[in-house]
């Protein structure tokens, strides 16, 4: 009897665990996504031009993606309650700053905090996890974590552009951050780094202090890989322009193109999540169980998300709604094929450097969504503003830009080894 209530007891503390987790994991996807629905009232509350809007949305990437460099060692150093609680306090007040700056500058310094914030949001869970969970059921422990991550970016279109018609955006943000408060409060008390039956003597940065030096010697052979650098120029490009499409310049161009109102373009934007959603899963069974291919299946899947934004170009257009839909899915269904790029490159090295390679990767994606963020406005800001309107030739430039950018990412890939099931 006592066994099983102290079987049931821990399975209920990494229940606890994992809910608040996965909803910081959550806010970090919802922050990312949420420039496209706003971008309007940004430029105009803060007179920011097209150049601004896209430094102001990409700061968030720079500032994650630089701290992903020594995310791996802080979080072996401090523990990663310590970090997961530091930096998401970080992320609050850069919340906070966002959403009251009366000046482009304030919003920026509250844009790069946020972004540094919620940079610890997937590594810091992950590596909790892969204590208190055991290996057999980490696969899907970690699937169910990512796909409530993702349902940030679904609720980063229609449900805020609904509340911001309420409340405006400003009120809004004011809103996630005293629920971002909420979670931060909830780990504070219910995550530990790991079970009490399990604790040694001696904290994390005792445990690992010994692994500096083979740390160092792994990142080099990573990136001695050839492999990576096609991996990591796909990756960024993929990532940075589907971010930068659907997280940011989408909802302007539904607005200004097409005169479509904000709740309206909301609904509009759902399409990109929902495919990114649905892609992810259906790629891992085509890489897994049909193909048993890593490369083929992400270097096909990169090819055809690129074919996916020339219809964007300015000849194609107009496009009629339901067309726009289908576009904006079939750009976020075909870029979902992160996981299988991951599984590529995870499996191209030993397992002590997975961790690592992943890591390598997904710097360059952050990476990438902030560079594209930022060339995509100073493109735009290329052309004059016809009416107070963009016109349909910046959006063109921008979107060919991207859809260019597209391709060479995936010719890159074929040019990466292939690993099989």
């Amino acid at each position: 009897m006592k066994s099983r209530l102290g079987k049931s007891s821990f399975m209920d503390k990494k229940i606890l665990m994992f809910v608040p987790l996965s909803l910081l994991f959550f806010l970090s996807y919802f922050y990312r996504s949420s420039s496209a629905v706003i971008a309007s009232d940004l430029m105009h509350d803060l007179s920011l031009t097209a150049t601004d809007l896209g430094f102001l949305s990409s700061a968030f990437f720079y500032s994650f993606a630089l701290i992903q460099i020594p995310m791996g060692a802080a979080i072996d150093l401090f523990g990663p309650r310590r970090l997961l609680l530091f930096l998401s306090s970080v992320g609050i007040i850069g919340v906070v700053i966002f959403s009251l700056a009366p000046t482009f500058s304030v919003a920026l310094l509250g844009r790069a905090l946020l972004g540094f914030g919620m940079a610890c949001g997937l590594m810091g869970p992950l590596k909790l996890f892969t204590v208190w969970f055991s290996p057999g059921t980490f696969a899907t422990v970690s699937a169910v974590f990512a796909s409530i991550g993702f349902m940030g970016n679904i609720v980063a279109t229609a449900p805020l552009a609904a509340v911001v018609d309420w409340i405006g955006w400003r009120k809004s943000f004011l809103l996630f951050a005293l629920i971002h408060l909420v979670i931060n409060a909830w780990i504070y008390a219910v995550v530990k780094d790991q079970p009490e039956s399990s604790k040694k003597s001696g904290s994390f940065s005792a445990q690992r202090k010994g692994q500096w030096t083979q740390s160092i010697e792994g990142i080099g052979r990573v990136f001695r890989l050839p492999s990576l650098w096609f991996i990591a120029l796909s990756s960024f490009i993929r990532y940075g322009t589907y971010i930068s499409i659907a997280g940011l310049w989408a909802g302007p161009y539904l607005e200004h193109i097409y005169t479509i109102p904000l709740v309206a373009r909301g609904r509009i934007l759902m399409a990109f999540p929902i495919g990114f959603t649905l892609g992810g899963p259906i790629y891992g069974l085509l890489s897994d169980r049909v193909f048993k291919t890593r490369k083929w299946v992400a270097s096909m899947g990169t090819i055809i998300y690129a074919l996916f934004i020339l219809p964007l170009i300015w000849f194609f257009t107009p496009l009629y709604l339901g067309q726009l839909v289908i576009i904006f899915f079939g750009i976020g269904f075909f870029s979902a094929c992160m996981s299988v790029v991951m599984a590529n490159i995870k499996e191209l090295l030993p397992s002590t450097l997975s961790g690592t390679a992943m890591t390598s990767v997904n710097f360059f994606s952050i990476a990438g969504a902030a560079v594209f963020q930022h060339i995509m406005g100073a493109m735009i800001d290329r052309f004059s503003l016809i009416q107070g309107q963009i016109s349909t030739e910046a959006f063109s430039f921008a979107f060919g830009f991207c859809f260019i950018s597209a391709a060479i990412g995936g010719m890159a890939y074929l040019f990466v080894k292939d690993t099989r099931v």
